[in-house]
């Protein structure tokens, strides 16, 4: 695979990793993470590392850490702001250095308490199949290879290798403590598993081994139903009741979304408790949805209930944030009347379908204004528009239920109702049917 990336600890699995590699003429480099957490132990830790590495003119990569510090800042746990700076450091030096793939010492143990662990927490069918042996590196955006060569090796088998391959280790006596909830399993559970059945581990590999087959088949399914429910905008809420197991595909969309089960279970009883309320909003960090009554539309960043954004589902009056405007759906014919009374806009159906948004404007909204030729940020066509304050407190903008990359930041406005449309929004020849939004009166700052 060329240079291979070793992630080297010091302790029994990963310098057991590290000795295979050396002794079957793998080109490899070690990196090693000193978390700073054991004083003494950790910087002994990297110096027996270092030293192994040397004696055997192996590139040697390594980095401190404030875990401590990390963890807090974060709010996270000291064993998740371990896992993320590791592999963090393990993608850089990847990049940096030139290696084709980061290879690991997860072994047949760690994939059983994995296992457990994912049902404790609760799990789909992957987290069923545990660990592989080849992913990708669990950074966002990283597409680099994340190797596990020990994963068939139980715990007590690497021991045996390191007795008689005089492997030089240190036994970290955090592994001891049932502090973590790793450790709480393989030191309290594991040893009444093993009372029950010597051999447990080798049982539940196997296992996950069958179910990634079983894994492997619910993909292929979920890949020919998702395209029928879901056009990267809207889940289609009778499309997606008509399949069977219509539950389990959902779950899929919103686990690719980045939601907790708990909301996919949510959004299922909505669906299931008849015509679907409007305007719930289902919220990870990286997506919004928002419900409507044909399902579950894909909206902007900023939209959480009761943040001063509307789904406008179809004709009719809405309200944002004290503003009232109605919707009307009309028939386009060439020679009609373009020309709108003052707090009129309106707009081709075809370029913002049902259902779009409107919201209050935010710093950074943009459009090109019909008529003006360019781009113009809000905040500056407020000053073109002399806005007094309490005007440009009270702007609504109409756009689009789609992300960017920026996570809908910067958003590109369709019109500032009762004001302004942006150019790809207009009444053309191709149109056929156009919105009439109005403000209604008095609703106005």
């Amino acid at each position: 695979m060329g240079l291979i990336l070793a992630a080297v600890s010091g302790g029994i699995d990963s310098m057991c990793m590290a000795d295979i590699l050396y002794g079957r003429g793998d080109a490899f480099g070690i990196a090693h993470c000193n978390f700073c957490l054991r004083g003494e132990e950790s910087d002994s830790d990297e110096a027996l590392v270092r030293g192994w590495a040397r004696d055997r003119g192996i590139p040697f990569h390594v980095e401190r850490f404030d875990t401590e510090g990390y963890a807090s800042e974060k709010g996270i746990s000291i064993e998740m702001a371990a896992r993320e700076l590791r592999y963090g450091f393990f993608a850089r030096v990847a990049r940096e250095h030139g290696y084709s793939g980061v290879a690991v010492a997860h072994n047949a143990d760690d994939n059983a308490e994995t296992l457990i662990l994912n049902l404790l927490r609760g799990t789909g069918i992957k987290g069923l199949t545990g660990m592989r042996r080849e992913g990708t590196l669990p950074v966002p955006g990283c597409d680099i290879p994340l190797l596990r060569p020990l994963l068939s090796m139980t715990r007590a088998g690497i021991m045996e290798y390191a007795a008689s391959h005089e492997v030089p280790y240190h036994e970290d006596r955090t592994n001891l403590e049932v502090e973590y909830k790793r450790n709480k399993v393989r030191n309290l559970v594991f040893p009444v598993f093993s009372q029950i059945n010597p051999s447990f581990v080798s049982t539940l590999c196997d296992d996950m081994h069958r179910l990634e087959a079983v894994s492997d088949i619910a993909d292929e399914w979920y890949g020919a139903c998702r395209g029928r429910v879901f056009d990267g905008e809207t889940i289609d809420a009778e499309s997606l009741m008509a399949l069977p197991h219509w539950e389990y595909v959902l779950w899929r969309l919103f686990d690719e979304l980045g939601m907790e089960p708990v909301q996919a279970a949510e959004a299922a009883r909505l669906l299931k408790s008849g015509p679907v309320p409007g305007g719930r909003v289902f919220a990870s960090s990286s997506a919004r949805l928002v419900s409507f009554r044909r399902g579950f539309q894909l909206a902007p960043l900023c939209i959480r209930e009761n943040d001063g954004c509307t789904v406008v589902e179809g004709p009719g009056i809405y309200n944002v944030s004290g503003t009232r405007f109605s919707v009307e759906q009309l028939p386009y014919s060439p020679g009609m009347k373009l020309a709108q009374e003052e707090g009129t806009v309106i707009v081709d159906a075809a370029a913002i379908p049902f259902p779009f948004i409107a919201r209050g404007w935010k710093a950074g909204d943009w459009m090109k204004p019909l008529g003006l030729g360019g781009s113009k940020k809000l905040s500056d066509l407020f000053v073109d528009l002399k806005f007094s304050p309490a005007e440009k407190a009270s702007a609504v903008v109409l756009l689009r239920p789609l992300m960017n990359k920026e996570g809908a930041a910067n958003e590109h406005v369709a019109a500032l109702l009762g004001y302004r449309i942006d150019e790809a929004f207009r009444v053309g020849p191709g149109t056929k049917v156009l919105y009439r939004i109005s403000i209604s009166n008095g609703s106005r700052a």
